[in-house]
């Protein structure tokens, strides 16, 4: 069925089962709907978001909303219900407080009111907690500030402007090196970690952006946001006023610049009218950003397919889902060439959403990748079909470089009965659409369970194979 999973992972299969069947997601991200403030008893229409962990669509009975700038969620259904994020949920209706605790981290608010604390200690909320009215459902929900909750609560959140959600993940427990910010030497974040062939300095710059006085170096990230077309430079607090100052700014290559704000961050777009490689660096005083053409900016290109997604579920069966097969294995590979900057890796998708495969191997060829490699399940009528097999259309040599580390991946042998070959597939469309060294590897089948239960088992060992298979066909 291309129905989209609205999963909470951690749940059981019964109550899988029942989220996907019978509790859907109220509306879809980006869909209208209305809701009455219980302390105003005003009514308003919001623009619906979601929240996701693992990138899957967090199920709740009622969506997200931004309120200002502030993304709101369910208290209940995202920090109670969801049992994946650790967290638990109480609510006192007589003190109208909420409590959320997580391992060793205990946050409580009031409703109506911004003063939070925890652990004892208090902070502001961004916006207070309200009880609302889902007036289509004649419901009343609990909502809360998410990027805060969530990280007050030692989880890691991040908006996905495209996908229209807060992604949460857990957070790390390593402590992240000390900054020590330089007084001559520009500090280089390439928003891919990738070494550039152009490095944006004080003479050679596409765009220099002057820093407010006091704003360290560690305040600042970028995001290579391609899809969109933009560069992201991201900053902790509000700049929005110092940002959009003109005489803050001077720019010498055409772009498009534009400042928002939202969840505590100051986002400086960057936006070009083609997909760009960008090299960015810092001073004191100065962020300097330098962009050009993917292949003038970076050595080498790769671009990497997760086969299907959003409504386009691929192969099913033995209760697994291609789709997440194939980004599973696609994040494994991405986890290792995120600290390898030999490479710049263009991902056609990094959660469920579903990109054309005229929009795949159009990425391909617009950055002028050297290489693409599309990851696939296989699937037959027979549940005794096995085995790993690599697709190719012109180029042989590197197909087989790539079935090579996918049958080691599984942990097949070369030459066994789980090794079936190189298949000459010149009609798929990610194949003959590409216009350089691709192939699409078929890791096993998912129509046979124990193959399938491997796969999912292996998913680490197989994006570390695939990555240095990616890795070897440059020598």
């Amino acid at each position: 069925m291309n129905k989209k999973q609205i999963l909470c992972t951690g749940l059981s299969l019964a109550l899988l089962l029942s989220s996907v069947i019978t509790t859907p997601a109220s509306i879809a991200a980006g869909k209208y709907f209305k809701i009455q403030y219980i302390h105003s008893k005003k009514k308003v229409k919001k623009k619906a978001i979601n929240a996701r962990y693992n990138n899957k669509v967090i199920s709740t009975k009622i969506p997200g909303y931004i309120e200002g700038s502030t993304s709101m969620y369910s208290a209940y259904w995202i920090f109670g219900h969801c049992s994946s994020l650790g967290t638990k949920y109480s609510y006192s209706s007589s003190k109208k407080r909420v409590t959320l605790q997580r391992n060793s981290q205990k946050l409580v608010m009031t409703l109506n009111s911004r003063t939070a604390t925890l652990n004892g200690k208090k902070f502001t909320l961004p916006s207070a907690p309200r009880k609302i009215r889902y007036i289509a459902k004649k419901k009343n929900y609990i909502m809360v500030p998410g990027d805060i909750v969530a990280k007050k609560l030692g989880l890691n959140y991040s908006w996905n402007n495209r996908l229209l959600s807060g992604v949460i993940s857990k957070g790390s427990t390593n402590k992240p090196a000390p900054s020590t910010p330089s007084n001559t030497k520009p500090q280089t974040s390439n928003p891919s970690g990738s070494t550039t062939k152009i490095t944006a300095s004080e003479s050679d710059y596409s765009i220099r952006i002057k820093k407010p006085d006091g704003l360290s170096s560690s305040s600042i990230s970028s995001n290579d946001d391609y899809w969109n077309k933009q560069l992201q430079i991201i900053i902790d607090g509000d700049y929005r006023n110092f940002f959009n100052t003109a005489s803050n700014r001077t720019i010498k290559d055409s772009l498009t610049y534009k400042v928002s704000y939202l969840n505590g961050k100051t986002y400086i777009n960057l936006i070009t009218s083609a997909i760009k490689g960008f090299s960015v660096t810092q001073t004191d005083s100065y962020i300097y950003v330098k962009y050009a053409a993917p292949k003038d900016m970076f050595y080498r290109i790769i671009v990497i397919d997760a086969g299907h997604g959003g409504k386009d579920s691929g192969a099913t069966g033995n209760g697994y889902i291609e789709k997440n097969m194939t980004l599973k294995i696609v994040q494994n590979i991405k986890t290792n060439f995120d600290s390898d900057p030999l490479y710049k890796v263009y991902y056609t998708r990094l959660s469920d959403w579903y990109p054309t495969l005229t929009e795949r191997y159009d990425l391909a060829n617009t950055v002028n990748a050297d290489r693409f490699l599309s990851v696939h399940i296989n699937s037959a009528d027979s549940a005794s079909a096995k085995g790993t097999e690599t697709l190719y259309k012109d180029y042989k040599t590197y197909a087989n470089v790539i079935h090579s580390s996918s049958l080691s991946g599984m942990g097949y042998t070369k030459g066994s009965s789980y090794d079936r070959s190189l298949v000459y597939r010149p009609g798929l469309a990610v194949l003959r659409g590409t216009k350089m060294m691709s192939a699409l590897a078929e890791m096993g089948f998912i129509s046979n369970s124990t193959e399938s239960a491997r796969i999912d088992a292996r998913s680490e060992a197989i994006g570390s194979a695939l990555y240095q298979s990616l890795c070897n066909s440059f020598n």
